[in-house]
């Protein structure tokens, strides 16, 4: 069974992989998102700068596993808007591959949004992806009770995920360690990569 740490700021590169490797429903990310750096840059290095109860699962001297949670959006907000602007001007002079595909993603984030729960009720929030060499062997459920363990300790009221329908063992998981399914709706955002719409849903749980 893997060990269970503490993310540190140097995996952010180990987390980055990993993330990018599952990004669509699970499987390998480049096709809609090439660059695993600017995915990074993007959707990693804020949670290990300004999250909180980041954890990684650690077999031998390889990252397998990943929860990075955030206390407040603010907080990830405050790290990314900075830098923002370099890394779009990285990506328009062409630093991240072609600037095109990367765009459209972002674009449809914006634009296709899934449900949230209420921030006062549920104010933190989390991203969870393990290896698929690493998959079924409880690596999910170590890293996500350990997290929870964090957040009741900060005295955090409540906590969101989103999740699709397609993810039938994560959703199992959830449900497993207390979470309900709180909303849930039709999302296009899929449909280029998916060939269809998907469900979106945001599963909570009060600490």
């Amino acid at each position: 069974m893997p060990k269970v740490r503490p993310a540190k700021p140097q995996d952010l590169p180990a987390i980055a992989h990993i993330s990018h490797q599952t990004l669509l429903l699970g499987r390998e990310g480049s096709r809609v998102f090439p660059s695993e750096a600017l995915w990074g840059e993007l959707f990693v290095a804020p949670y290990l700068k300004r999250g909180c109860c980041n954890l990684v699962a650690e077999e031998g001297n390889e990252v397998v596993g990943y929860i990075l949670g955030a206390c407040s959006d603010w907080a990830l907000l405050g790290h990314l808007l900075p830098r923002l602007p370099l890394l779009l001007l990285w990506l328009a002079l062409g630093r991240f591959g072609p600037p095109l595909p990367h765009l459209a993603y972002l674009l449809r984030l914006l634009l296709f949004r899934g449900p949230r729960a209420p921030k006062g009720r549920y104010p933190a929030h989390l991203h969870i992806a393990v290896s698929p060499k690493a998959q079924g062997q409880g690596v999910g459920r170590a890293l996500l009770a350990t997290f929870l363990d964090c957040l009741k300790e900060k005295g955090v009221p409540g906590v969101q995920l989103s999740t699709t329908r397609a993810n039938q063992a994560a959703r199992r998981l959830y449900q497993s360690l207390g979470f309900r399914l709180y909303a849930k709706r039709a999302s296009p955002f899929w449909a280029p990569y998916h060939g269809r719409p998907v469900i979106h849903e945001v599963w909570v749980k009060a600490l």
